[in-house]
């Protein structure tokens, strides 16, 4: 074979209940295949594992009470509706998310941020789809409103953002209001009044104490010149042909995994999304042998929901739509630009329908990220499942079964 060869790997791929064997068997391809330890051969995924932060200069844990409990947000919706019961979730602060148009099963999530006895805070720069559930909405900056430090997870450069502004009317960064929340509750340690320029020092400096690629790195240096290149030795990552496993090596066979209940062999386990139907077909609705699969992957214009208020990318981005097979198109009576209804048990969205045969024949595409509120009231997500895939609780946004139509007439589906 060609070499050296090397598969590059990203988010998404694993988000199906099968995903995260679908990941070991790919990681295992370039051990059957000779490609680990040849440069430029193997497998990348981030370069983010460059630049690991040090832990205890960024949450200060040692100095912390016991950490509280931690809840999936993939399971969000369920979790506010009562999966989290000892003790319920009685107060939600959200920050950097937008989880009413981008966590999946949106209806549970708009279900458990419409509770009478959820108190909700929502510090955002904008009026989301979850900002209109919240008690509380407090003014977020920007990027060019606040100082911040960057890594990367595509290259080796850490980048300083320096503050361009001054906060515009009552926004305030994320820190800021940490250590706002701190003082009101009393809380008296040193580094929460800290300055975002001295938590990044303080950050850098004690980073640097494991990672020799900071050595010589000062914060002056970096808001001086605003971005380094860090400097790595070219090594080849395995070149010894020793990997962090409990036998140094590529475990096609992990007993580790086993000891978990799960196939130590990267198998495939054939689970698949039943839309919530169970195979029932209810009111002449939800067929099984008419149900699809429904891929919701990135949109071209948005990062998530992020930049999908903004007009201009709205624009580029167009109407919601359906990417569907000319057979499964023909066969429901649909035609290129048709208003369709997605929908399973979980919920519906309407999208309009782009007929390609660049989509395969049972499969569906739409592209995630549309807010709700700008559409018709529901995205994608309304349709999506929060069960979570075989490994790691991760999501399966990606293993999705639904069933489409084409909409009759105006607001016809608006009454389930």
């Amino acid at each position: 074979g060609t070499k050296p060869s090397l598969i590059k790997v990203a988010d998404g791929l694993q988000r199906n209940h099968n995903g995260g064997q679908t990941v070991r068997a790919i990681c295992a391809l370039p051990a059957m295949t000779a490609q680990y330890g040849v440069r430029g051969g193997g497998l990348a995924y981030s370069a983010s594992g460059y630049l690991q932060w040090d832990g205890e200069a960024v949450g200060h844990q040692a100095e912390c009470p016991p950490a509280g409990r931690s809840v999936n947000m993939n399971r969000l919706g369920a979790a506010l509706l009562g999966e989290a019961a000892d003790p319920p979730i009685q107060s939600l602060f959200v920050f950097g998310s937008n989880p009413a148009a981008i966590a999946p099963n949106a209806g549970r999530v708009v279900a458990g941020l419409r509770r009478e006895d959820l108190f909700t805070v929502v510090h955002e720069l904008f009026m989301t789809d979850t900002a209109d559930f919240a008690d509380i909405v407090l003014p977020a900056t920007s990027q060019l409103e606040h100082s911040d430090l960057h890594k990367a997870y595509g290259h080796t450069v850490l980048a300083y953002n320096q503050q361009a502004i001054e906060p515009l009317g009552d926004c305030k960064s994320n820190w800021d209001v940490m250590k706002l929340l701190a003082a009101e509750m009393g809380f008296e340690e040193p580094w929460f009044k800290q300055s975002v320029d001295e938590v990044i020092e303080e950050v850098l400096v004690k980073t640097a104490v494991s990672n020799p690629a900071l050595h010589k790195i000062t914060l002056e240096q970096l808001k001086r010149e605003g971005n380094i290149r860090l400097q790595y030795e070219p090594d080849v990552p395995f070149a010894d042909g020793m990997f962090p496993t409990p036998s140094g090596k590529v475990e096609l066979y992990s007993q580790a995994l086993a000891d978990e209940g799960l196939d130590p062999l990267p198998g495939y386990a054939g689970k698949h999304d039943d839309g919530a139907e169970n195979g029932e077909e209810v009111n002449g609705r939800f067929p099984p042998n008419q149900g699809m699969f429904l891929i919701t992957g990135a949109a071209h214009h948005f990062t998530t929901s992020t930049f999908a208020n903004q007009p201009g990318l709205l624009n580029r981005e167009g109407t919601p739509f359906l990417e569907i097979h000319p057979d499964d198109a023909a066969a429901r009576g649909i035609v290129d630009g048709d208003a369709v209804i997605v929908e399973n048990r979980r919920g519906w969205c309407e999208l309009q329908a782009k007929v390609t045969d660049g989509i395969r024949p049972g499969v569906l595409a739409s592209p995630k990220g549309y807010w709700s509120k700008l559409g018709n009231g529901r995205n994608v997500n309304w349709t999506t499942s929060d069960a979570l895939g075989d490994m790691a609780g991760q999501s399966t946004f990606h293993s999705n079964k639904v069933w489409v139509r084409k909409k009759k007439k105006l607001n016809a589906d608006f009454h389930r």
